[in-house]
């Protein structure tokens, strides 16, 4: 009787905590700031995780500042400006910016350098990961077919880019 409840009590905490660390993620992605991200997909499918949209946002790829090192995988600070409705990348540090900083901020991964994309004379384009490449579309909905698509991202507390919707042609998909 008496292991029961401590069997019981355990079972509690661990449904607790996952509960509350959905509910933390979900008021996130509901409440943290938001930016709105171009994005360009590819459509793959994947027999054991079903249909998904690999998205390729224009904030993937950016020129390496003057003096970047030649690292292949280092974590960045990436800071946003809106343009025409869309964020951009307006600026680029290894450092964290300090906390005064009014722009929009996230973390990035730089995954490589693309260096067989450019020629001799261009500069060095950095590819930049934020943890939002996959979208998983819901069983039997499909790929849409688009002119258009966007992301709206919210921005975490923790400088990580959440997807809060995808818009087909300005409509909330799916």
């Amino acid at each position: 009787m008496r292991n029961t409840k401590w069997l019981w009590a355990v079972v509690a905490a661990q449904a607790l905590f996952l509960l509350g660390w959905a509910g933390w993620h979900e008021l996130v992605r509901q409440t943290a700031p938001t930016i709105l991200l171009n994005t360009r997909p590819v459509d793959p499918r994947d027999v054991l995780r079903g249909d998904f949209m690999i998205l390729n946002y224009d904030i993937s790829r950016h020129p390496a500042p003057a003096g970047w090192p030649a690292a292949s995988s280092a974590t960045v600070f990436v800071l946003f400006k809106v343009v025409d409705r869309h964020a951009v990348i307006d600026e680029i540090r290894r450092d964290a910016p300090p906390p005064g900083e009014t722009r929009l901020w996230a973390e990035a991964n730089v995954t490589d350098e693309e260096t067989w994309l450019r020629g001799p004379s261009e500069a060095r384009q950095l590819r930049l990961a934020y943890g939002i490449e996959e979208f998983f579309v819901p069983e039997g909905k499909g790929t849409p077919r688009f002119k258009t698509l966007e992301v709206e991202a919210a921005v975490s507390p923790a400088h990580r880019l959440q997807i809060r919707r995808v818009l087909v042609d300005g409509i909330p998909y799916p």
